[in-house]
């Protein structure tokens, strides 16, 4: 599972991604995702390529 942030409530976008679990009382809008999620594949596609390393794949 992976640990992200969305932009808001909808959990539509993601906006972030967390190695690790973080505390509902600092950040909104958390949750956790699989690989396979459209959702991750399209915020791992939109960073750059450097951004993206020691970040999971997304799978299919």
């Amino acid at each position: 599972m992976l640990n992200v942030q969305f932009s808001d409530s909808t959990q539509l976008t993601i906006v972030s991604y967390f190695a690790s679990p973080q505390a509902d009382s600092v950040f909104a809008n958390l949750g956790e995702i699989d690989e396979s999620d459209a959702r991750w594949a399209a915020f791992y596609e939109s960073l750059p390529e450097l951004a993206r390393s020691g970040m999971p794949v997304p799978t299919k």
